[in-house]
């Protein structure tokens, strides 16, 4: 994040106040933030930024917000032990750990921890204490192990044993993958340097162990290496300077607060010729390398939350970004940035609490002769020089002042909190009272909202209106503007706001904006611009705009086009603004200190953090210095800012995910999310969560992060601080997930592939396309297979039916004409022939018998194949059949076809004609009826032939079917006629045949 840190170290010159030590303010992560135990060992940033925190009860990862613990709770074997005694990096970016229990390597990839395994050398233990502390060109570990040293070879996993002379800590003079020529050991009193090629060693020299001075046989906590002939050492008698060619040595144990320090942690101050001194009981010192002095402190205030947590160093760890981590004894960890310059404070209550006085700064004013008056808000009127190093005078004590103006040759008016009014007189340098003086009686006090000169000339807005103001000896007169009051709603006015020399912006009280000319002294009302439900407390010009410091936040008027834009530039309860020289903004509000680019339309919140004197700064409280320097009052103070000496803080923190939930549950099948750049999921494993973390340790909570889940929302979404995003009921397809920075403009990728259901894909779809195929050409085969059955049934029972038709023909034949030409035939061999043909009896015997035969011929003949139907059509073949029928009397059939006027086709008329024929045969056969009913009409498009008997009936369930009723149901389909048969037992037949005639073109009569 980019702090533009126009708040500075402010170093004036030599007469002027100056800060000779860095201000650090710390923040804190205790029990409370998830931190294992109080009580650090160890500390390491990993490559993925996250810092690693060893304590005497667990290992904790921190992303700047929140802490995960990871605790041995059942004595695995792969996990490490509890007490944590150092943590390095392998060039893979996975954890070498050492505890008081064991050696384990954390897998980056898997988020898991394996065990080293000694096999041979040396003979360890299931609980043995370890400290690794290199890696060497050849990617071999160095590290302690229960009493020795040695060196662990990756490529066949087995070790080789270097020297016993160490207690378990270790230092080495370079960076890791280079050959270890020589290292520096901790003993149980003062150290060892271990000379060695390889891992044979050459040379052990002990230094303050056996020393015939006190002072020296000392217990050495921790070393800096700055050369090999240059070693500063952190013992108990104090941080001791050794060259270890010469045996030299010098001590330095004594500093501001203590004559005897015990020093616990050293490490090399960034980019300056310092050292920072961690203490036993002293807290954190600075120590200059080139004047050899501690020259700074910084201790546990306990009304300072900003300080040290307390004061015994366990640990000092600074990583490539210059953020400094202190591990307190007791307490956890403290951490701050050594390149954030932070805002400079004064009058703080520490610092003047001699004085006597309330700090809370109501009233600033910075006059021409570089003086800075600050009225609080109890303690009376404070003026200084620019430096602020201290009052050179202090005015009204214990009592409250309201507002500071300079009105001219550094004259200044002065209004106490309880409404009386003194004028300071530059030339005798006194205050004078003054009483007040309105041109219109008032009732009691009257509120003065404002004073302000135009145009060499003071008008003051007060709750009855506006009023001009004149000096004479010592009174104040307020000579009230009529004509603008009382042209007005009501005349409670809060502000004033002159421009272009002759108007002015005029508010009444959280009411209304007017705009006004000023002519003569009076103001003319203009127009009302807007309502304005909120006070201004300040405002600023800049080229055409004048930007507006509202208890609703920042708004903009514009002097050219006199309008005023309404919409908040920044949401904020302004209660004080000023510009710098580059024509930014600043603005004191009640919730901390703002800065606002116009131009870009950017904004920074700074809170006490940053070194705010608090986070409430009081109205009129500002005042820009000739310096450039701009001067905010609060409630605890002043800060200083200076713009032209900005020093602008880039962090490189690039966002990373944190944790993964698929359906709200953890997906522990991805290893860790930090490493994950790709998720493949199925299609029910569509509901996504995923927390981040902007990685950063400077001000998390204010890091900007923008997120896109492109493919499935395009829209970017901004965000400050960790966060979670949750992403419901997900469709199928590929996304891509990015968290950008946005101000180091480093991104974090994640891929996102949710699987489609089988029957969304595109092999099932296919899939179903073949099975399609095959199907429909199983089925038509199928078909085909069916309607050759179908035929073959078809035949079958037109075989069938011609072999009923045979028989009956067969039967008619025989029992008709062959009776009777066999009758003939006996009687004409039994009789006397020449008799009977003198007589001429065989003459009408045989014609008897042959007309019989021809007449039963002839019958069966038109039945086969009835002419009448292709000579005078269905109805006359109708009349014939029913006419020969009738002569027999054995029954009485009743035709009635008045109803009907079409001609059919041949195929029709046929069809039907064997359907009425077989009807018939089966009532004459079956039905012992005595009278059949047969009607043919034909209405509505359709042919209707009822047929009817007064027969016995059947029940169709129990009635076998014969050929005759198959032959009417093939008729039926040759015609496409519907057929009702409709009989119960007792009660005769009645047939309805129907028959659609759309398709008939020719109507019998012609109509």
């Amino acid at each position: 994040m980019i702090y533009v840190s126009i708040f500075s170290l402010v170093i004036w010159d030599l007469n002027c106040y100056s800060q000779t030590k860095p201000t650090l303010l710390f923040k804190h992560i205790t029990l409370e933030d998830g931190l294992s135990d109080p009580a650090i060992r160890a500390l390491h940033i990993d490559k993925n930024g996250f810092l690693w925190i060893g304590t005497e009860n667990g290992l904790n990862r921190f992303d700047g917000t929140n802490c995960y613990t990871y605790k041995n709770k059942n004595n695995t074997k792969n996990f490490p032990g509890n007490y944590i005694t150092n943590i390095i990096e392998d060039s893979a970016g996975d954890l070498i750990i050492g505890s008081q229990s064991n050696l384990v390597k954390y897998n980056r990839q898997l988020d898991s921890f394996s065990s080293y395994s000694f096999t041979k050398n040396p003979n360890l233990s299931d609980n043995y204490y370890s400290f690794p502390f290199y890696i060497d060109q050849q990617k071999d570990l160095w590290v302690y192990l229960a009493g020795n040293i040695y060196k662990y070879r990756n490529k066949d996993k087995t070790t080789q044993y270097v020297t016993t002379y160490s207690n378990g800590y270790q230092f080495v003079p370079i960076p890791f993958y280079q050959k270890l020529n020589w290292f520096i050991s901790r003993g149980v009193k003062g150290i060892y340097i271990n000379k060695a090629d390889d891992i044979k060693e050459k040379n052990v020299q002990e230094f303050f162990m056996n020393s015939s001075s006190k002072a020296l046989n000392s217990h050495v906590e921790a070393v800096h290496i700055e050369s090999d002939s240059s070693l500063w050492l952190g013992t108990d008698n104090g941080l001791v300077h050794l060259n270890p060619k010469t045996k030299n040595h010098q001590v330095f144990s004594d500093c501001k607060t203590s004559k005897n320090i015990s020093v616990t942690a050293v490490a090399k101050y960034p980019k300056q010729p310092w050292l920072l001194i961690g203490t036993r009981n002293n807290g954190l010192l600075l120590f200059n390398l080139i004047s050899k002095k501690f020259f700074a402190e910084y201790s546990h205030e306990s009304d300072n939350s900003l300080s040290l947590s307390g004061n015994y160093i366990r640990r000092i760890y600074i990583d490539q970004k210059q953020n400094l981590f202190i591990g307190i004894d007791g307490h956890g960890l403290d951490y701050t940035n050594l390149n954030k310059v932070i805002f400079t404070r004064f009058l703080e209550k520490s610092n003047n609490a001699y004085i006597g006085f309330d700090n809370d700064v109501v009233a600033m004013l910075k006059l021409k002769n570089n003086q800075l008056w600050c009225g609080t808000k109890n303690g009376g009127l404070l003026i200084y020089q620019s430096d602020l190093r201290k009052p050179i005078k202090h005015e009204f004590a214990k009592m409250g002042i309201s507002k500071l103006v300079e009105i001219n040759e550094g004259n200044v008016l002065v209004e106490l909190a309880d409404g009386h009014f003194f004028l300071y007189d530059n030339k005798i340098d006194a205050f004078f009272p003054l009483s007040l003086k309105f041109s219109e009686k008032q009732n009691g006090k009257v509120q003065i909202n404002q004073i302000l000169k135009i145009n060499n000339d003071l008008f003051a807005a007060t709750e009855y209106g506006v009023a001009k103001l004149f000096i004479n000896k010592n009174e104040l007169s307020f000579v009230m503007d009529k004509g603008f009051n009382n042209s007005i709603t009501w005349p409670n006015i809060q502000r004033i706001i002159a421009f272009n020399n002759d108007e002015a912006l005029i508010q009444t009280y959280y009411t209304s904006i007017y705009l006004a000319k000023l002519k003569n002294n009076r103001f003319i009302l203009e127009k009302k611009l807007a309502p304005s439900p909120f006070g201004i407390n300040g405002n600023i010009t800049i080229d055409q705009n004048i930007y507006l410091g509202t208890t609703s936040g920042l708004i903009k008027f514009n002097v050219v086009n006199k309008t005023l834009d309404r919409t908040a530039l920044l949401d904020a309860n302004c209660t004080s603004i000023l510009a710098d020289q580059n024509q930014n903004l600043w603005l004191g509000t009640n919730h901390g200190l703002y800065f606002y680019e116009p131009k870009k339309r950017n904004q920074i919140r700074y809170v006490t953090a940053d070194g705010l004197q608090s986070m409430v700064f009081n109205p009129n409280a500002a005042s820009p210095c000739n310096s450039g320097l701009l001067y905010f009052g609060g409630i605890n103070g002043i800060n200083i800012v200076n713009p032209s000496k900005a020093n602008i803080y880039t962090s490189s923190a690039k966002p990373q995910v944190t944790s993964i939930l698929i359906n709200d549950k953890m997906y522990a099948s991805i290893g860790n999310p930090v490493t994950t750049s790709k998720l493949n999921l199925r299609h029910n494993e569509n509901t996504i969560t995923i927390a981040f973390s902007p990685m950063d340790f400077i001000n998390p909570k204010q890091r900007k992060i923008v997120y896109q889940m492109i493919g499935y929302d395009d829209k970017k979404i901004s965000v400050l601080g960790s966060n979670s995003i949750r992403f419901p009921n997900m469709p199928s397809g590929k996304f891509k997930l990015v968290l950008t920075d946005v101000f180091s403009n480093k991104k974090t990728e994640l891929t996102i592939f949710i699987n489609a259901p089988f029957w969304q894909k595109w092999w099932f779809w296919a899939l179903c396309f073949f099975s399609l195929v095959i199907f429909s050409i199983i089925g038509f085969i199928i078909y085909l297979r069916w309607i050759k059955h179908l035929q073959v049934l078809q035949l079958r029972q037109m075989i069938n039916f011609q072999k009923a038709d045979r028989k009956r023909i067969a039967d008619d034949l025989h029992d008709d004409v062959g009776l009777r030409l066999s009758s003939l035939k006996h009687y004409l061999l039994a009789g006397d022939i020449n008799k009977m043909i003198d007589s001429g009896a065989l003459r009408q015997l045989s014609s008897e018998y042959i007309d019989q035969a021809v007449s039963v011929l002839r019958s069966t003949l038109i039945n086969l194949s009835p002419k009448t139907i292709d000579e005078h059509g269905l109805i006359t073949a109708l009349e014939d059949l029913i006419a020969n029928i009738n002569k027999l009397k054995i029954i009485n059939i009743h035709f009635d076809h008045a109803g009907f006027n079409i001609a059919l086709k041949s195929t029709q008329q046929y069809s039907l004609y064997r359907i009425c024929q077989e009807l018939i045969n089966n009532t004459i056969k079956h039905a012992e009826a005595k009278n059949i009913y047969i009607a043919i009409i034909n209405r509505d498009e359709k042919l209707i032939i009822l047929y009817e008997d007064d027969g016995i009936g059947y029940d169709s369930m129990l009635v076998k079917r014969g050929y005759g009723l198959y032959n009417i149901e093939a008729h039926i389909k040759a015609v496409k006629a519907d057929l009702a048969i409709d009989t119960q037992t007792g009660k005769g037949v009645a047939v309805t045949i129907t028959i659609n005639l759309k398709q008939v073109l020719k109507y019998k009569n012609g109509s």
